[in-house]
């Protein structure tokens, strides 16, 4: 059987409310844990055990009743293309899931584990005379059965990290000294009183150019404003298009970009040009803190978020409103829409996205970057010269 527990153990039947999928006595799961199937237009976009769980229990639904009410309820939604094989493989009719790529599905790790245990606590050999020794083997493929492989040979040596801003950043540190030669061969060929002149300016320009690498180099030390979105591929503002809303000032439906097969970037950079000063800042968008060093928590400077608490959840801070306490808070919606009630008390600014009226995007995004600039020269003036 499957069942859902609140944060208290307790058992419950509201997906929302669960913190944890228990199958059986053996094996227990985080709601959210991301299972090996992919979406089919995206290897790295995988599905969530509350995902499959919301899509099994609503399948008799029609897709649009459905899509609808994962939106509402901020969950991740298994798309069109992927209804058919995801429910043959969740209900048994086919053992082979091509999504998967060849890996056993958590769900279905945890179900092997669970009729294992009833098989043993149910009357099986062991109890029935068998020996000492058989009990040992019974129990060493139990073991060997709940193992799952976390990290592989490849996956040790493979990295998901970008390295091709290393040159730019090499070309900054240690900038080219362009006309060197030409002042060289000027004083070689002058008057001793030219020589002079041509060292004097080659020095003036040396100081010039190491007090602005000095600049440069101090620039680079200081870290990049970090902006936080929601993970969930079904959150208004994510990783899909968060530069498009940002940089361009523009909303376009993430969903429809990732369903073009755009990747999902691990992270995104954002210049801004502050109002006030002219000053440009360069600001690091990402949807996990997983990796997040003390550095980067000090850096935090705003969350976009979708109005559900499970999206702080390992965060440093306990709750949605001790997050809002201590970075500036989003919640983006259409304008024809309420905002949930949960975020009421969360003390977080409400962005209103017309539906269709695209030329009144830059309105809206300039008003929360207004907000953003307000907030930093309030609390983070580290960050503005």
């Amino acid at each position: 059987p499957v069942e859902l527990l609140d944060k208290e153990g307790n058992l419950t039947k509201d997906l929302l409310q669960a913190v944890t999928v228990r199958f059986g006595e053996d094996a227990s799961f985080p709601r959210d844990t991301p299972t090996s199937y992919s979406r089919s237009n995206s290897d790295s976009d995988q599905y969530t055990l509350s995902a499959l769980l919301h899509f099994l229990d609503h399948r008799d639904q029609s897709f649009y009743e459905y899509m609808k009410m994962t939106n509402t309820m901020g969950l991740q939604t298994v798309s069109f293309g992927d209804r058919v094989t995801l429910l043959d493989y969740l209900t048994g009719k086919s053992t082979n899931i091509s999504g998967a790529g060849g890996e056993k599905h958590a769900m279905s790790d945890a179900a092997d584990t669970s009729r294992h245990t009833k098989m043993r606590t149910g009357g099986g050999p062991e109890e029935n005379g068998g020996g000492s020794a058989r009990a040992a083997n019974d129990g060493t493929r139990d073991i060997m059965r709940r193992e799952r492989v976390l990290v592989t040979t490849s996956s040790v040596l493979s990295s998901s990290k970008s390295f091709s801003r290393v040159p730019d950043l090499i070309k900054e540190i240690f900038p080219p000294k362009h006309g060197a030669k030409g002042q060289e061969s000027k004083a070689a060929g002058g008057t001793l009183a030219a020589g002079a002149s041509v060292a004097g300016s080659a020095g003036v320009a040396g100081a010039a150019n190491g007090e602005a690498g000095r600049r440069r180099v101090s620039q680079r030390k200081r870290a990049n404003p970090i902006i936080v979105v929601p993970a969930a591929t079904t959150a208004m503002v994510n990783m899909y298009n968060i530069e498009e809303l940002l940089q361009k000032h523009q909303f376009a439906d993430g969903r429809a970009i990732m369903e073009k097969g755009g990747p999902k970037p691990r992270e995104v950079f954002i210049d801004h040009v502050v109002t006030r000063s002219s000053q440009r800042i360069r600001f690091r968008v990402v949807d996990s803190v997983q990796d997040f060093t003390e550095a980067d928590w000090n850096s935090l400077v705003c969350v976009f978020t979708q109005g559900a608490a499970w999206q702080f959840k390992n965060w440093v801070w306990k709750s949605p409103e001790e997050v809002f306490q201590n970075t500036l808070g989003f919640y983006p919606k259409y304008n024809d829409e309420r905002p949930k009630d949960a975020i009421k008390s969360w003390g977080i600014s409400v962005i209103n996205i017309e539906r269709t009226k695209r030329h009144m995007d830059k309105a809206a995004v300039v008003g929360l970057w207004s907000s953003i600039e307000q907030y930093m020269a309030s609390k983070k003036p580290e960050f503005l010269n």
